[in-house]
Parts: structure tokens; C-alpha cells; sequence
């Protein structure tokens, strides 16, 4: 992994003579402790993760995670109970001043025990340097959004084969997260998101006992992981016969997807995505019916850094990953939302989610 530290310490608007990551129990984890790491398995709770500036990778892991860490390219080094914790951590920080933290991604307690094992070290939030590093992904990341995308695309175009009019909210989420478990991902992305009716127009909307019934759009927003990454995809169908409103509103959705992948390219900024898709919404009769940002990076964490929206400052990088999810939203009546996933490419983009936008009948 020491070209994932590199690339961290290359991103560093100021120098620090070392980075800590560290995680809380969980889930209170941090996902960048994986990727400077490059562990697949385990927990890694309370196990501090050291990044130097030559690259080098030291794990502080307790008997518990010590066969996980040694499947990584990192140095390990054993520890028995917390006080001797502390002493790994402070001789291996020796003589450090400035250390470099992920401030989204550590606790209180944690600085405290930093402070504790070295006092008068400065902490240095580098949250920014290791955010754009983590926001270009490598090829062995790539791949694995790849495998990820792939299994929850082939769940998404099976979904009108096993939902059906009557079954619950809650039973059409968990059948989907089955079935993507049972293809090979290691757990879902977030919580999936089945939402029937009305729920469809609430973006972030939890599955409860509505059953799908004629006329109704059901919406289903999911993902899984797949060597802890993860893929984003939504899908909307109607049940039973669409009416004109519903038609017109998975027409000007699809459309303006297609028009926001359309632009996508290194050197184009995010705002311009955004507005691809967002100014073409806005001068349809669902005006001001789009209400979140056209999408997100996407990697070990499903929102991983960087956003298409009107107010994010962002210019893409061949080897990110983005999701595209315009929406148009009708309180009390339905949405309409289309997520897929890309990889930013030397000349545009590739589509990493493969499954069927055409408008479908459940």
C-alpha cells in the first residue's frame, strides 16, 4: 500500500511528519484506515494505522486482528492490552511533532490517547489530502466497483421476476439484499431502499409495511459490497399500467441522466454535470421537483468524496467513480429517480451498471 500513502502525503497542503488512522469500535470506523491499509477483512477496532512520509504502512493491531493484518503489505506489530498499545504508539511516533489525523474519521477518545502517548504533538486535520487521494481510485479498486456494480445490475433487471403486486415494502428490501448476498457481495452498500407509492418521493426513504399495489411507481435504491466496496444503483418500474404523468416523469429523468453522462470527462467541473441534468428538469413542467445533487463519488464508502451539485467546487480526474441519480419528486404522489454508476475514463466515461432503463411494468 505504499503508493496509497504516497498519494496521501502528495495531497498535503501542509507537511506533517506522519498520518494516524484509527478505529473506534464499530461503526464508528474509518474506511480510509482500509485504504491506506488495503485490509479486506476484520475489524480493526482500537488498532491505529501509522502512514510516513517514505510510504511505509504500520499496523498497531491487537491478537484479535493480527491474522487480517498480515495480509496486507503492512508492517504489524503486536500488541497484548492497552498500555502496551500506547508504548507501540509512542515509540513508533518518536520524535514526531506535527501528526497528520483524519479529523471526520476520529473520535474524541482517540485524540486524547494520541495526547496522551506523545505529549505536546501537534494534531494536523489532513481530512482534505486523504479525501482526494481516496477520490482517484487505483485498478485493484476499480475492479472491484466492477464486480460490485455487476452483481447489484443483475439484481436490479430481475426485480420485476420477483416482486410482485402485494408484497411489502420491506419484503421486496430484503429479498433484493438477499439475492445480491447470494451472488457473491460480502453485505449491501446502505440500507436498501424499496419504496412503493408515495414513499417513492422521499429520496431517503425507509421500507415499511406498504404493499405495492396497481398504478403505484416503485422505486429501489441499493447497492452491495464486494472487497468492501461498494456499487449505487436505483431503478424505478410502476406496477400494473402507467399513466401519462408517470411516463412523463421517467421520460424527463432518463433524459436528463443521459444528458449529465454526457458531459462527463477529466477537466469538466461537477457544477457543469449537475447542470446538464438539473437545467433540463427546471424547464419541464417538474421545475424545482429535483431536490438533492445529481450524484456522488462512490468507493468504500457510497458517498466517498466529491459531489455533482450547484455549490461543490470539483473537477474530474480519469479513475473516478461517480454516480449519475437525477429525480423528480411529487409529495403525497411518487418519484421518479435512475442511478448508475461510472468510472471518469481519458475521454469520457464508462458505465459501470449495466442494468435496463427502459420503462418497466412490475
Amino acid at each position: 500500500m505504499k503508493d496509497r500513502a504516497l498519494r496521501i502525503f502528495s495531497k498535503l497542503l501542509e507537511p506533517v511528519d506522519a498520518i494516524l488512522l484509527v478505529n473506534e469500535e464499530d461503526p464508528m470506523s474509518d474506511a480510509s484506515f482500509f485504504y491506506a491499509t488495503g485490509a479486506v477483512s476484520g475489524l480493526f477496532e482500537h488498532c491505529p494505522a501509522i502512514l510516513f512520509p517514505d510510504g511505509k504502512v504500520r499496523i498497531i493491531t491487537s491478537a484479535l486482528e493480527e491474522t487480517s493484518a498480515r495480509t496486507t503489505s503492512a508492517e504489524v506489530v503486536p500488541y497484548a492490552n492497552p498500555h502496551e498499545r500506547r508504548e507501540l504508539l509512542r515509540s513508533s511516533l518518536k520524535g514526531v511533532r506535527r501528526l497528520g489525523i483524519n479529523g471526520p474519521g476520529i473520535t474524541y477518545h482517540w485524540c486524547k490517547e494520541v495526547h496522551a502517548a506523545l505529549p505536546g504533538v501537534e494534531l494536523v486535520d489532513v481530512a482534505d489530502a486523504v479525501s482526494a487521494a481516496r477520490r482517484v481510485k487505483d485498478s485493484r479498486e476499480i475492479e472491484a466497483i466492477r464486480d460490485a456494480c455487476r452483481i447489484a445490475s443483475n439484481v436490479a433487471d430481475a426485480i420485476p421476476d420477483f416482486v410482485s403486486a402485494g408484497m411489502k415494502e420491506s419484503e421486496a428490501g430484503a429479498e433484493i439484499s438477499y439475492r445480491m448476498q447470494r451472488a457473491g457481495a460480502s453485505s449491501v452498500s446502505f440500507e436498501t431502499i424499496a419504496a412503493f407509492g408515495p414513499g417513492s418521493a422521499e429520496p431517503h426513504y425507509s421500507p415499511q409495511d406498504r404493499r405495492l399495489s396497481d398504478g403505484m411507481p416503485a422505486l429501489f435504491d441499493f447497492g452491495c459490497k464486494v472487497r468492501r466496496y461498494c456499487s449505487d444503483i436505483t431503478r424505478t418500474f410502476i406496477a400494473g399500467a402507467a399513466d401519462e404523468r408517470f411516463r412523463r416523469m421517467y421520460e424527463v429523468v432518463a433524459e436528463a441522466q443521459r444528458r449529465a453522462i454526457a458531459v462527463i470527462r477529466p477537466g469538466i467541473k461537477g457544477t457543469t454535470v449537475d447542470a446538464a441534468a438539473r437545467s433540463y428538469i427546471d424547464s419541464t413542467e417538474f421545475q424545482g421537483r429535483f431536490i438533492h445533487s445529481t450524484g456522488h463519488g462512490l468507493g468504500l464508502n457510497v458517498h466517498d468524496g466529491g459531489r455533482f451539485a450547484p455549490n461543490v467546487d470539483l473537477t474530474l480526474e480519469e479513475n473516478m467513480v461517480m454516480t449519475v441519480e437525477p429525480g423528480v419528486y411529487l409529495p403525497g404522489i411518487g418519484g421518479v429517480r435512475i442511478e448508475d454508476d461510472v468510472v471518469i475514463t481519458r475521454n469520457g466515461c464508462e458505465l459501470l451498471t449495466t442494468a435496463r432503463k427502459d420503462m418497466r411494468v412490475i
